[in-house]
């Protein structure tokens, strides 16, 4: 039965700390006798003078082990002036989405628009549909993906029930897999990116020098690299995969951002995509990726 509970963050401390609320989301996956948590921290946008403040809470909780965080109530008619403050103050390399059209870029390029777009051409641009999008890691082909992925709100789905973000951390998806499923992903060195002047090949699963679990993943652009056969062949992938469905098909594993909300997320521990939405939708999310090699 899924479980809803909130608590006081006991690492929130000093007066200088940005007031959080932290809930737990404790649900079971259908067909699976394990437990999962959620644990999203909520914090509030309290204007530039508190950036400093905002940024480095969340650093804080990323570096307690915590990986998602949802700021409220950020502007986002302001031409983007607050967002993009948010995502320098990390300190970190904001990164170009050149691959993408044009017209779906702003503040020269470092922002994505992630809406419906009726001129794409590009099948395994899902982002730029209003299909579902199975959970993911972003720019999983780049040799080093990003380590923060934030996403603004600024025009939720006509319909509460479309466009949902599900999330779910590297941790929980380990609980469902074997030892030797999460050993092949570990091991194996899959085609992320096979282009003429670069190739990127890397495990999904890998382990930071404190022994923390990483992740890399988007199933789109495996089955690109490796082609249908060979994506079919590989019994651990596949394992995965199923796994991921369940967890997708679960609506515990889902939240419906407001306009507003700024989600962040690390991208390397946290997989993340949505739930299909009305074509013809006004839904609208901008997207920022970092790199940050300290978190």
């Amino acid at each position: 039965m899924a479980k809803l509970c909130f608590a006081s963050p006991s690492n929130i401390q000093g007066e200088n700390k940005v007031k959080c609320d932290v809930f737990a989301h404790a649900h079971v996956v259908k067909g699976s006798k394990q437990t999962l948590r959620m644990y999203i921290h909520w914090l509030q946008w309290r204007g530039t003078n508190e950036l400093k403040i905002l940024v480095n809470e969340i650093r804080e909780i990323f570096s307690l082990g915590s990986v998602i965080c949802i700021v409220k109530n950020v502007p986002i008619n302001d031409d983007n002036v607050s967002y993009l403050s948010i995502a320098k103050s990390f300190g970190g390399e904001l990164l170009r989405d050149l691959r993408m059209p044009s017209r779906a870029l702003e503040a020269d390029s470092v922002i994505y628009r992630v809406e419906e777009d009726p001129l794409n051409t590009d099948e395994y641009a899902l982002s730029a549909t209003n299909a579902h999008f199975p959970l993911h890691t972003d720019c999983a082909h780049f040799l080093y993906p990003a380590q923060v992925m934030m996403l603004l709100c600024c025009q939720p789905s006509m319909n509460n029930d479309d466009g949902k973000t599900i999330l779910i951390d590297v941790d929980d998806i380990l609980t469902m897999l074997t030892k030797e499923q999460i050993s092949d992903l570990a091991t194996n060195q899959f085609p992320w990116w096979q282009g003429a002047n670069q190739q990127v090949r890397a495990p999904i699963l890998t382990k930071t020098d404190e022994g923390r679990w990483q992740i890399r993943f988007n199933q789109t652009t495996l089955k690109r690299e490796m082609g249908d056969d060979e994506f079919v062949k590989a019994s651990a992938l596949q394992s995965l995969i199923r796994v991921l469905k369940n967890i997708e098909v679960n609506p515990n594993n889902s939240i419906t951002l407001a306009s507003g909300d700024l989600l962040i997320v690390h991208n390397q521990h946290v997989l993340h995509g949505r739930t299909a939405f009305a074509s013809q939708s006004s839904r609208l999310l901008k997207r920022i990726r970092i790199r940050v090699p300290d978190l």
